[in-house]
């Protein structure tokens, strides 16, 4: 016998719901949170130059990373 000529998993009552628990933990309220500046180490011109720099070293890497980034982004996509 299938499971799928059982007539009691198809039964139209819907299913009774848990009760809440009585007690419910406190709700603590967080602080809130202090914003420290950060000064950056590197500027964006600094990242550019430094990605540019990696390219004319290493075209072929630089390539195959970008054409796997591309790759993972379009299958993440799907």
């Amino acid at each position: 016998m299938d499971e799928n000529d059982i007539p009691e998993l198809f039964a139209s009552e819907p299913v009774p719901k848990r009760k809440a628990r009585a007690r419910r933990a406190p709700v603590v309220e967080a602080e809130p949170e202090r914003v420290a500046e950060i000064e950056a180490d590197a500027t964006l011109g600094d990242l550019r130059a430094a990605g540019e720099r990696f390219i004319r070293e290493n075209p072929l890497l630089a390539v195959a990373l970008a054409v796997g980034a591309g790759y993972l982004i379009g299958r993440l996509r799907r």
